[in-house]
């Protein structure tokens, strides 16, 4: 059997759709599209029933089949928004739209649907569908018995995932995020109450340690080692005012 390459819309009617929205368009059951303004991938295959196994009540469970979908995908084509943006509002509009229920409250903004059916200026973590992907392709590792130990990790917390590690720069580097990973596996007690500050912290840690290296080419272990000689650090609790004026806090 033949094999659907996947669709994508024109780059010009994507624009389109982002600069007129319609609330209504996305509480329904499909979204209205032009048929003739998408096109096809190449060499990017649509999956078959992608959308049945997709849980919006379970973020990991459906990363883990998003990304087994679409693993032959680049980062470079993962990065951009055309494939996400289609999916999101044809072929998996109803995950998307149960993932992100709040589009049928009656307060419900145009920036909302930027957010999260189009690219978000912020972080792609926040979009459900690239955020999937990326989760599983910065931290599975195939030389482990069980490859998604580590995305269980980072699933753990929400806000540490999206709003923490999203915006970092440094995470779109696999051997970081893994290192990072890591540690936050061999002590888990860290993932707990006060995992944002923690999260911000990390974040922080490595921006000021990326002042003097060049991070992008350092192994997980490096990552991890910085993480353990400062786990009184880690461990402890602290203000997002004491992380912001505090630069004390990230020496060796």
């Amino acid at each position: 059997m033949t094999m659907e390459l996947q669709k994508v819309f024109k780059r010009s009617y994507m624009e389109e759709l982002r600069r007129n929205i319609h609330i209504d368009d996305y509480q329904g059951d499909v979204f209205p599209y032009e048929p003739s303004k998408v096109r096809p991938l190449a060499n990017v295959y649509k999956p078959e029933g992608l959308l049945d196994r997709l849980d919006p009540d379970d973020d990991f469970s459906s990363a883990k089949e998003i990304y087994q979908a679409y693993e032959s995908v680049t980062p470079l084509l993962a990065s951009m928004p055309d494939l996400w943006v289609y999916l999101a509002h044809v072929d998996l509009f109803p995950y998307v739209q149960k993932r992100h229920s709040d589009i049928f409250n009656d307060d419900v903004t145009e920036e909302y649907i930027v957010d999260h059916w189009f690219k978000n200026k912020v972080s792609v973590f926040r979009m459900a569908l690239p955020s999937a992907w990326w989760s599983v392709y910065l931290s599975i590792d195939k030389s482990r018995e069980n490859p998604y130990e580590l995305t269980e990790i980072l699933f753990r917390n929400q806000e540490l995932r999206t709003n923490s590690f999203g915006p970092l720069t440094l995470i779109r580097h696999r051997e970081a995020m893994i290192g990072i990973l890591e540690f936050l596996k061999e002590h888990q007690e860290l993932l707990v109450d006060g995992m944002n500050m923690r999260a911000q912290y990390i974040r922080k840690l490595f921006n000021f340690i990326g002042g003097t290296k060049r991070l992008e080419f350092l192994g997980r272990d490096f990552f991890k080692a910085e993480l353990e000689k400062r786990y009184d650090i880690i461990s402890r609790k602290f203000s997002r005012e004491e992380i912001q004026n505090n630069n004390e806090l990230f020496n060796d």
